[in-house]
């Protein structure tokens, strides 16, 4: 545990990683934007002052091609639900960048299940553009009863000039490896306020429901609330272009995020999977609340960077099949504590 793999982490789940051996799974794989994504970094010093550099990240952009068509194939032949759903999607979308993009996480959606614990839990990190799709895909993999939340991720900034609302949310689709009630799930309070009304009410003291009179009469005891339970809705803010998380990965998601999901559905000691770990945001929560983990990343730039965020911890990286980076001990600095 506590290991990185470089390489495509297919290969790197169909051949390192157990059946039933995962507690947590997060992944925040890429959302079909069509883009190009980049990591900023400070580069040298230079006439002008502190210069800055941008390398290449991933690419955000599938095409339907020979790939696409052997995993749909190789998918038909599995047979079952998600063959049916595939089969469904492509005579909707039709051999599209959306359907390559559904045939290249299907695979990865089925052993992911694989690997869970049946009391394991999946947060899949999307945003409107295919969530719904997704959605699809995981109701096949896991079935319907399997589905928890959706998750709406709440975010503020800068406006775009669009005639539509602005676009101020992801989700996060949360599944569990088992219907019924054996998956961890911890009740997360002081995250959310409570209601002005009830503070003007009942101030801070915890209220207590009486029906002797047929009909409910709220009523406090003595002590504080811990406030209300965590909802499906979270009011997360972005990172600050100079906070002191920031990496310059252009995808990262704020530790306080993560942390809703790492302490909601794991204890200290399960293992925490992100197969699509980029500049390891699962990884450094994951090792604050002392999970042990795994992540997996295809480009040898996120690996170095997750390197660099992690602290008076000592991993293995090790390199898929394929890959281009060999085995190596690293010490790296301690990760950024989560709020």
């Amino acid at each position: 545990m506590n290991t990185l793999f470089h390489g495509d982490n297919l290969d790197v789940l169909r051949q390192h990683v157990a059946d039933a051996s995962v507690d947590l799974v997060y992944l925040d794989p890429p959302f079909q934007s069509g883009k190009d994504y980049s990591v900023i970094f400070e580069a040298h010093r230079g006439e002008r002052g502190d210069e800055r550099a941008r390398a290449e990240a991933f690419k955000d952009t599938w095409r339907w091609g020979r790939e696409s068509e052997e995993q749909y194939v190789e998918i038909e032949r599995g047979g079952g639900a998600l063959a049916t759903a595939l089969r469904s999607l492509r005579a909707m979308v039709g051999e599209s960048d959306l359907m390559a993009y559904l045939c290249m996480m299907a695979p990865r959606l089925v052993e992911l299940r694989r690997a869970l614990k049946p009391t394991g839990s999946l947060y899949l990190h999307c945003d409107p553009t295919a969530s719904h799709y997704l959605k699809v895909l995981l109701d096949a993999i896991f079935g319907p009863a399997c589905f928890r939340n959706e998750v709406i991720w709440r975010y503020r900034r800068w406006p775009a000039k669009a005639r539509r609302f602005q676009r101020m949310h992801d989700v996060l689709l949360f599944y569990t490896a088992r219907p019924g009630n054996q998956h961890t799930f911890n009740v997360l309070y002081g995250y959310e306020r409570l209601a002005e009304s009830t503070l003007k009410t009942f101030g801070t003291k915890k209220q207590k429901a009486d029906f002797t009179s047929g009909h409910r009469k709220p009523s406090v005891e003595e002590g504080d609330t811990q406030g209300p339970p965590l909802s499906d809705v979270w009011e997360v803010g972005i990172i600050a272009p100079i906070g002191k998380e920031r990496t310059g990965y252009g995808t990262q998601k704020p530790e306080k995020l993560l942390e809703r999901v790492i302490r909601s559905s794991s204890h200290a000691g399960d293992v925490v999977l992100d197969p699509f770990c980029g500049c390891g945001t699962a990884i450094a929560v994951a090792e604050h609340w002392k999970r042990r983990w795994i992540g997996v990343d295809v480009n040898p730039l996120a690996i170095d960077i997750v390197r660099d965020r992690l602290a008076e911890a000592t991993f293995e990286l090790r390199a898929a099949p394929g890959a281009h980076a060999g085995p190596r001990k690293a010490r790296a600095r301690r990760p950024s504590r989560a709020a």
